[in-house]
């Protein structure tokens, strides 16, 4: 977890003892930004890990902060209409919580409405980019529909209104799982790479600039206090800074047990599973289940302490939380929980899904 004042927050692993805080003084040190700061916010990690749920959280947080807050998906079946109980998000920006607004970005979408930008006649649009080569001929190019789909993201991160203002104060991305987040984040290095002038050039290298700001931009990567996960996590951490020159913000925890017993309880659990009766089946079954999550709670620290120890960002955590889907209570008790770790206000006690 983080404290403001480049203060990470540790875990307390005493086997069996309680889930507390603990500040670990990191080297982010050298950077002073909050999670709070920027306002180009992506989420990346392993397909499965939840970074819908902790984009959407975060961006819910943003938006109670009082932050205009545009929150993207990018071009996969819409998760946040029901996380916030809104009408579908499409291609259209909707607002789906006050002060929270939400699009799902599509290739064709973002080629139209960039067609649109360059051409400024929707007839002169469709002559051009829906002529059946052309069309052909786009589709063929590799990393075309990312690149649209980044620029999409870029166009809003720094859209400024009739005023002079940002219409946006934060664009909150969820950005494609690892191997396609890697892909996906590269593409503007990669075009500059290969040529060095013309608008194609000018629009990647614009993109990788702001990407390549760590004032205006803020990379996360969410991940399970599980093998695979982490190893994944770690591996796209060092990917991102000696490939791309893009520095991770911060490493998100999600799904994290919080433990129920001290050690002295799961000892006398453990005693008392070899002593109940046979035909003592819901006794049995109680102590099973105690002694169960005794030890996914000994595993998941295991690889929250390899994060502790090799990982030299903030640390954010967020507990387990036990129902059948993802409704808008838990959006808002994990944006919560998250406010309160990136603000500092959280207190090194005890953290608690309940």
């Amino acid at each position: 977890m983080c404290a403001c004042f480049h203060v990470s927050q540790g875990l307390n692993f005493a086997p069996g003892g309680p889930f507390v805080l603990s500040p670990v003084v990191s080297s982010s040190e050298a950077n002073p930004l909050s999670l709070q700061d920027q306002r180009f916010v992506l989420f990346s990690g392993k397909g499965g890990v939840g970074k819908t749920v902790i984009s959407s959280a975060y961006a819910l947080s943003c938006a109670r902060r009082g932050e205009r807050t545009l929150l993207m998906e990018l071009n996969v079946k819409d998760k946040v209409s029901s996380f916030f109980g809104s009408s579908s998000v499409g291609s259209d920006i909707v607002e789906v919580e006050d002060n929270l607004f939400a699009v799902n970005v599509t290739p064709d979408a973002a080629l139209e409405e960039y067609g649109l930008m360059i051409l400024k006649v929707k007839l002169i649009y469709k002559a051009v980019f829906e002529n059946r080569i052309i069309s052909s001929f786009l589709r063929s190019i590799p990393g075309l529909n990312d690149l649209l789909m980044l620029g999409k993201a870029y166009f809003h991160a720094t859209e400024v209104a009739t005023d002079g203002s940002y219409v946006w104060d934060k664009v909150v991305v969820d950005a494609p799982a690892t191997g396609h987040g890697l892909f996906f984040l590269q593409i503007p290095s990669v075009i500059t790479g290969f040529i060095s002038s013309g608008h194609m050039y000018e629009e990647a290298k614009r993109i990788q600039d702001l990407l390549q700001d760590p004032a205006k931009t803020a990379l996360n990567l969410v991940t399970l206090p599980e093998e695979m996960p982490v190893n994944e996590t770690l591996m796209m951490r060092d990917e991102l800074q000696e490939r791309m020159g893009l520095a991770t913000t911060s490493i998100i925890a999600n799904g994290v047990y919080p433990p129920l017993f001290s050690q002295e309880q799961y000892d006398w659990i453990d005693e008392a599973r070899d002593a109940v009766a046979p035909d003592s089946e819901l006794l049995g079954g109680f102590l099973d289940a105690a002694s169960f999550r005794g030890q996914r709670v000994d595993l998941q620290n295991e690889y929250l302490e390899r994060l502790e120890n090799e990982v030299d960002l903030p640390l954010y955590y967020v507990p387990y939380h036990f129902t059948d889907r993802v409704t808008f209570p838990v959006i808002s008790k994990i944006a919560d929980q998250l406010a309160a770790q990136i603000s500092g206000e959280q207190e090194p006690t005890a953290l608690s899904a309940q």
